[in-house]
């Protein structure tokens, strides 16, 4: 009986940390649009940058890219958006998310991770924009310091998501406001993207150590990420204080042969 006892106090001495986890609370914030108009948005939007990028056509690549975000896109939270990803043929090291789960990555993400865990960072941190509606968000309150609220309400409500989207300029675009994110948005879609990769068992800490890696290195190619994604400080910092909330340190998924072999590929082009 002493010895079932103090088994038990030993499982509960080992387990506490999970059971007393408790992991950041995030919401979206204020929104004029619903979760619908979010994916109409992104998907006019998307038509818009898909006539100015280069998506990069290879089957094998774009297959491993989505395998990869469906499964990431699987754990977050709220909305079921229709998550897409694609893979943009440029060596700058940037990505970006629409309202309603359009994702691209450029390949130069691809080419200086050095692991499918720093890769997964980047989806993750892209994925909890979408998910905190971030995006939208911004178009809200651009667009109630323009309008009167009465107005607002009847041009939604009428349909008319073009012209809102030409007033705002809410464009494929440096300066969009679809794409440029505060610093309190880069920390929370950081702690969401903690959260994502932790409960796809990949290493949270891998997005915030290639952000820092990528920032640490300077010059031109990773400062278009930087313009729209401003490091909200401490990044690693925190990441690792969710991790704790999360239950602690585990096994994680780091790397594959998939991964490897897809950065070969594209370095080979």
């Amino acid at each position: 009986m002493i010895s079932i006892r103090i088994a038990i106090v030993a499982l509960l001495l080992v387990a506490a940390p999970y059971f007393l986890a408790e992991r950041t609370r995030l919401r979206p914030g204020f929104n004029l649009f619903s979760a619908q108009q979010d994916v109409e948005i992104g998907r006019e939007v998307s038509k818009d940058a898909e006539r100015k990028l280069r998506i990069l056509s290879d089957s094998q690549i774009n297959s491993y890219t989505n395998s990869i975000g469906r499964r990431l896109a699987s754990k977050a939270p709220g909305e079921r958006y229709p998550y897409q990803f694609k893979v943009v043929d440029d060596k700058q090291i940037n990505a970006f998310a629409l309202p309603g789960g359009f994702l691209y990555i450029n390949r130069g993400i691809f080419e200086n991770a050095d692991n499918e865990a720093q890769l997964a960072g980047v989806i993750a941190h892209e994925i909890g924009h979408v998910a905190l509606r971030h995006g939208t968000n911004q178009m809200s309150k651009a667009y109630a310091a323009q309008a009167p609220l009465a107005l607002l309400g009847g041009a939604l409500g009428n349909g008319s998501l073009g012209g809102v989207l030409a007033q705002l300029g809410a464009s494929f675009a440096a300066n969009s406001v679809l794409l440029k994110f505060s610093r309190d948005a880069e920390r929370q879609a950081d702690l969401m993207g903690a959260q994502i990769l932790y409960d796809s068992s990949f290493d949270p800490r891998a997005m915030a150590q290639f952000f820092e890696k990528i920032e640490a290195a300077g010059g031109s190619r990773g400062a278009e990420f930087f313009s729209s994604h401003p490091n909200p400080g401490n990044r690693i910092q925190s990441v690792n204080q969710e991790i704790q909330r999360l239950g602690g340190s585990r096994g994680y998924r780091n790397d594959s042969a998939d991964f490897q072999r897809t950065k070969r590929s594209l370095k080979s082009r």
